[in-house]
């Protein structure tokens, strides 16, 4: 007898398709007593393991911090700025750490009959002269503790024999600046002979100067004014108590210059002329270190030179 298709299946043909128990294990948990219940745990155990993402904080534990505490030193660097302002304006550099700072100044004056005009602005300035030199250092913010000047007047020895070279001491300023004008009002300007002058002689003598050993920072500066070029150097014109500090020729006076053993120091030591193209003052500014020169009208007295230009050039060399 053929089925029904529509009679119902009996239990025992429904209980295959259910497959129920099988069910269980596969993680459903429905039966607490079940050995299923005990992997669920497990797997929700297994879920914190995505706490591997939280290592991802590894970032900010390792980065955060550390550039916070590295940006302490900057902060701990600028405590030193505030003790520069509370000096520096107020004086020289050297002045913070408790330096002196002595400077000597060697005036090389042509004094023959053309050079009346820079005579008469040396002598009008020569009393005012340390407090203009000390207020052009001011206003470069540069100090001196100690300055010193001498003056060397030089004409020409071929034509004027031992009258032709005239020597100051150093005069300390301000204490002596009577001293100073003093010698300075006494320069006339004669002599001379023919064009060339002993200006290199006056050189020699400056660079073989006493100059001072106090200080724990020096400068030596030379000065020349000349309107006219400078002779040859030649022994046979030197007096006798002038030839132990004026060598033979240019090339003996170079190696005076020149030598970092010699008188003056080889950093401290500077060189300022103001005087004309020509020779003897174009070999030394072609050849000497540490050498200015303002070419200077021939025959004009040094009339073109401004006074503040001399202050100026000598508060630069400081």
């Amino acid at each position: 007898m053929p089925e029904d298709p529509t009679t119902p299946p009996s239990p025992a043909e429904a209980a295959p398709p259910a497959a129920v128990p099988p069910a269980a294990p596969a993680g459903s948990g429905s039966d607490p007593g079940a050995e299923g219940a005990t992997p669920a745990p497990a797997v929700e155990v297994s879920e914190p393991v995505e706490v591997s993402e939280p290592v991802e904080v590894s970032e900010p534990v390792a980065v955060e911090p550390p550039v916070v505490v590295s940006e302490v030193p900057p902060a701990a660097e600028a405590v030193p700025a505030p003790p520069p302002p509370s000096g520096a304006p107020q004086t020289s550099m050297a002045a913070p750490r408790g330096l002196t700072y002595a400077v000597d100044i060697v005036f090389c004056i042509d004094v023959t009959g053309s050079m009346t005009p820079i005579i008469d602005k040396v002598k009008a300035n020569a009393l005012r002269f340390y407090d203009d030199v000390q207020a052009n250092l001011t206003a470069k913010g540069k100090n001196v503790d100690q300055l010193r000047v001498r003056v060397l007047a030089f004409r020409d020895f071929e034509a004027d024999g031992a009258s032709a070279m005239q020597e100051s001491p150093f005069y300390e300023l301000p204490a002596q600046q009577g001293g100073f004008s003093e010698f300075v009002n006494g320069l006339i300007a004669e002599g001379g002979g023919d064009a060339p002058e002993s200006g290199l002689e006056a050189v020699a003598l400056a660079v073989n100067s006493d100059w001072t050993s106090s200080g724990d920072r020096r400068r030596q500066v030379i000065v020349v004014w000349t309107d006219q070029p400078a002779k040859a150097l030649n022994p046979s014109l030197v007096p006798a108590d002038l030839t132990a500090r004026v060598p033979a020729d240019f090339s003996a006076l170079t190696d005076l210059w020149e030598n970092e053993q010699g008188p003056m120091g080889s950093s401290s030591k500077r060189l300022i002329l103001f005087a004309p193209d020509g020779p003897g003052w174009s070999d030394v500014s072609g050849v000497w270190e540490n050498v200015v020169h303002h070419p200077s009208q021939a025959g004009g007295g040094l009339s073109d030179v401004d006074y503040g230009t001399i202050i100026d050039s000598i508060g630069n060399s400081v």
